[in-house]
């Protein structure tokens, strides 16, 4: 099932922050890693927490660091153990410390030590 808009299937590669803030959270509820890939880093800007929670842990192999660096920190609220197993590691280096106090300590459970190595140790403070 393809993301969702309000008049149908949206193209990933042309989304904006403001298209997915006016989305509805199960409206990712088919998102794949390919039309992660395919979206604009700028169009992470109007992720939610809600919309992370619904994605499909998958998805987030499509992630990379422009796109975390454009997603409000909020949005890590929605972050499960196997929403994080799935990220690449290199995806990690664009977290901060709002992003990481935003998402729930069980998260972290899907981490592992390429995905540490990545992030900025500014992250961690």
């Amino acid at each position: 099932m393809p993301i969702m808009g309000p008049n149908g299937p949206m193209d990933p590669g042309a989304m904006t922050a403001g298209d997915m803030a006016g989305m509805t959270p199960d409206a990712f509820a088919g998102t794949t890693a390919g039309d992660m890939a395919a979206m604009p880093a700028d169009a992470m800007g109007g992720m939610t927490a809600p919309m992370m929670e619904a994605m499909p842990p998958a998805a987030m192999a499509g992630m990379d660091q422009p796109m975390m660096e454009a997603m409000p920190a909020d949005a890590m609220g929605g972050m499960g153990p196997m929403h994080m197993e799935m990220m690449p590691p290199a995806a990690m280096a664009g977290m901060d410390q709002p992003m990481m106090e935003a998402m729930p300590p069980a998260a972290m459970g899907g981490m592992d030590a390429p995905m540490m190595e990545a992030m900025p140790p500014a992250a961690m403070a």
